[in-house]
């Protein structure tokens, strides 16, 4: 699994929309967009900040 399916996962398994998880890990809703699009790849802390938001383990190989 990569990291763009791992945030979209996430997100989807706690019932969040993008706006309630861009909150919750502080991250402006358009970069996580981008992030689940695999558009462009999180830094590692905020990759970090995304799945404590939503209770889940990192479990992803960052490219």
């Amino acid at each position: 699994m990569n990291t763009a399916e791992s945030i979209l996962e996430a997100r989807t398994r706690e019932g969040l929309s993008q706006s309630q998880l861009a909150v919750r890990a502080d991250v402006p809703q358009p970069n996580l967009s981008a992030y689940e699009s695999g558009r462009v790849q999180p830094r590692p802390e905020t990759l970090a900040r995304i799945m404590a938001a939503t209770a889940e383990r990192p479990s992803v190989v960052l490219q």
